[in-house]
């Protein structure tokens, strides 16, 4: 076996899927699975679909065009990031829906949908607690009219809003109510009915968890709290969710001993698998003390022998070490060609 290597636990995605779909549900809310942190992972995206998650989104045009092969014209795929004008021709083709906040891209849209006969759906996103991508809300009305009156290629779709991407706060009610606002004046307006009120990511889910979402909310797009079984606010366990649905595995590649105990070992992982910042140890014993592009040094706790009374570890050249991933560590090992990657279905 060759390392690092990256366990992926298919079953326990799957199930993770489960308690998010059902749970939004109840709600009437539809849940869009989102694969980016994952790279389009088909074999993820079929843990999803499993338990009933029918629609994913990715921000990568590379990702969907993976999932469009895999599962053909019927399945429904939303561009989460605002297309690039240069990507239009393939955006049209691959995904049926996107987020769009610059006319000058929807002029395109337009363009290259008449020219192929197609027709496009359309989100508009609003600013409101993210301070990324979005329309502000005064903009909002006329800018959906203008879609509406001119381009008869595309259909307005829905609303959508952002939070805990850029800005670290947490999405706020009053925030999800005004974009519930904005969609009656913007169907009051322009006479035709938006289907869509994208309420956001995993972010989200305590309003959800608690039953506080406002009532219009009806699609979140969901991919952290599928992939490591916690909301992204304050970053607590969801409620019988796994957790370590990826484990990273790396091996030692030399130890140090003094007075004949180990207290340093050093693993063949570095910054071009994934940052340190962003793994952690599942053994106690063990503790990270830097890292270079192509070595991890982890530090081993003195009193480990006391505490276990035995050496559980195999701290010798060939032992093998685990670790979690937080959101960012997943990305990098998911995208890193040097992680290996293996699917666990049981």
């Amino acid at each position: 076996m060759s390392y690092p290597y990256l366990k992926i636990y298919l079953e326990k995605i799957s199930y993770n899927s489960g308690i998010i779909h059902i749970r939004c549900a109840g709600l009437g809310i539809s849940v869009v699975g989102v694969t980016k942190c994952v790279l389009g992972d088909v074999k993820i995206a079929e843990a999803m679909k499993k338990s009933g998650i029918t629609v994913f989104g990715d921000s990568r045009l590379e990702n969907l065009k993976k999932l469009r092969n895999f599962y053909g014209k019927n399945q429904k795929l939303v561009m989460l990031r605002s297309p690039m004008p240069g990507e239009v021709g393939d955006l049209v083709e691959i995904c049926d829906i996107s987020l769009n906040t610059q006319l000058k891209t929807v002029e395109i849209i337009e363009k290259i949908c008449r020219e192929k006969k197609i027709r496009h759906h359309v989100i508009v996103m609003v600013e409101t607690d993210d301070q990324r991508e979005g329309l502000l809300p005064g903009e909002v009305v006329n800018f959906c009219k203008q879609i509406v009156d001119t381009y008869k290629s595309i259909e307005l779709y829905g609303l959508g809003t952002n939070a805990r991407c850029v800005i670290k706060n947490g999405p706020a009610p009053e925030s999800l109510k005004m974009l519930i606002d904005l969609r009656e004046e913007v169907m009051k307006i322009t006479g035709i009915s938006i289907p869509v009120v994208s309420g956001g990511n995993s972010s989200i889910w305590n309003f959800i968890e608690e039953g506080s979402i406002p009532e219009g909310i009806n699609q979140v797009r969901i991919g952290e709290a599928i992939l490591l079984g916690h909301d992204t606010v304050n970053y607590k366990p969801i409620k019988g969710a796994f957790m370590d649905c990826f484990i990273l595995e790396a091996e030692i590649i030399e130890v140090k001993k003094r007075n004949g105990e180990v207290y340093k070992v050093i693993l063949a992982l570095g910054l071009q698998d994934v940052s340190s910042k962003n793994i952690y140890c599942c053994s106690s014993d063990l503790y990270i003390i830097s890292q270079s592009s192509d070595h991890t040094i982890l530090g081993v706790r003195e009193d480990r022998l006391k505490r276990h009374g035995d050496d559980s570890l195999n701290l010798e050249a060939g032992g093998i070490i685990s670790f979690n991933l937080d959101y960012f560590g997943l990305l990098s090992c998911m995208t890193s060609p040097f992680v290996k990657k293996s699917y666990i279905e049981g």
